[in-house]
């Protein structure tokens, strides 16, 4: 790839997470204005791994660092385990020739091949070289880090100690996988107790189906959701959705539903209205007293306070998985690409991300992309994402029950450049 080129791709680089940097830590003290005279701040950030190929023997992967308050990326880092340029002169020179290593000397700076470890591995490293970055080129601290709820990430910062035995990284659940991993515990009691030749699955009603369990997947997601940040009503209600699938005519079971004429329980709602409830044959989710009986233990683990208080920010990582989607979108998973050519298109999805277009085409040095049509095209493509994101707003929030789904990327920073 022509060294220009490179060159050209990495100010822009630069410069867009240089100006990502500063709308971030302007969101920040515009929430806390303590923290304007601050050199360093402390942010919650959304951190989350992906891979160029599929399957856990991809060659590049990187990680990818956004700012939970505006929603901005503030860095990213790419990783390879192969380097093409090193695997031709191998095979030309001989790997074990004293041409070769000689050779290697001399192209160590231009080497693609960043990292020695297994694929899986890539996402933790990438973050230990961020985190450490994080003083240096974002006067940040990531304090607090949104992942998965089995995260090895989490697991290796805390080793590393990045900020010294004083400052703890604290972990927050992502409230899909948290909702994922309740939907995979049923599934797993599922096959455990019918290797214990007992059926809680089956065609029979009140078995726990496979439309039952992503059901009762979306009320738990609801349920911590709906009560951010309060811990005591977020476990109340995991109950209540439970309960209330057991809920017969001759034994009630709608105590923990919420009262008032507006609750999502029936029969609450019509003792709220003073009218007679309305029969429990009605349920279209019904789960049998034997079957909420070997789930429990599911439920109390999962609505534990120590599982809950990770979920007070009530937020997920569709920002995150939306922005994979980009990149791969430019880069597909089926065919191979060098490691500069993969650092390319991140940083292009990330400056549509951050920026937008207008704002991504202004922040380029090349006065060729400023013309009027260039501007004029962006300006439309601007638009139509914006519309795209009210409108799914919009679909989403008719439905009781939003379907677990990733959000379109908008440009971010609109409010930043085009609302003040």
């Amino acid at each position: 790839m022509h060294a220009q080129l490179i060159r050209e791709k990495k100010r822009d680089e630069e410069k867009m997470l240089e100006i990502s940097r500063q709308a971030a830590r302007e969101a920040h003290v515009k929430v806390d204005a303590s923290l304007k005279n601050q050199e360093i701040i402390d942010v919650s950030v959304s951190y989350d791994g992906t891979w160029q190929k599929r399957g856990h023997t991809s060659n590049l992967g990187l990680g990818i660092i956004i700012d939970i308050l505006s929603g901005l990326v503030l860095d990213f880092e790419v990783l390879s385990k192969y380097c093409h340029n090193c695997v031709v002169a191998g095979r030309d020179m001989g790997v074990d020739s004293a041409e070769f290593h000689i050779w290697q000397k001399g192209h160590a700076v231009e080497c693609d091949k960043s990292f020695d470890g297994t694929s899986g591995a890539m996402e933790m490293h990438a973050a230990l070289i961020m985190w450490r970055r994080s003083i240096s080129d974002c006067q940040m601290r990531f304090v607090s880090i949104l992942s998965v709820g089995d995260s090895k990430t989490f697991q290796f910062l805390s080793v590393n100690k990045i900020y010294g035995s004083d400052i703890k990284i604290e972990k927050e659940e992502c409230l899909n996988h948290i909702a994922k991993r309740l939907g995979t515990s049923l599934r797993n009691k599922v096959k455990e107790w019918k290797v214990k030749k007992v059926t809680l699955g089956g065609r029979k009603q009140g078995s726990l189906t496979d439309k039952n369990i992503t059901k009762l997947q979306n009320y738990y997601r609801k349920a911590i959701k709906d009560n951010v940040p309060d811990t005591d009503k977020m476990k109340t209600a995991i109950y209540a959705s439970l309960m209330h699938c057991s809920s017969t005519d001759k034994k009630p079971m709608d105590g923990k539903c919420p009262e008032g004429e507006s609750s999502w329980c029936f029969y609450k709602r019509a003792i709220a209205k003073n009218e007679t409830p309305g029969s429990h044959s009605s349920l279209r989710t019904y789960l049998s007293p034997q079957v909420v009986e070997k789930i429990m233990p599911v439920y109390q683990r999962l609505a534990s306070d120590t599982i809950l208080e990770r979920c007070v920010a009530g937020k997920t990582q569709n920002s995150n998985e939306s922005l994979h989607s980009c990149i791969w979108r430019k880069c597909p998973k089926e065919v191979f690409v060098s490691k500069r050519r993969l650092e390319i298109a991140v940083t292009d999805a990330i400056e549509k991300h951050n920026l937008g277009y207008v704002k991504s085409l202004e922040a380029k040095e090349d006065s060729c992309l400023n013309d009027s049509f260039s501007l004029t095209i962006a300006e439309r493509q601007d638009k139509r994402r914006i519309s795209q994101n009210i409108s799914t707003k919009q679909k989403r929030k008719g439905k009781e029950m939003p379907r677990i789904q990733m959000q379109p990327i908008v440009p971010v920073l609109f409010k930043f450049f085009y609302q003040t």
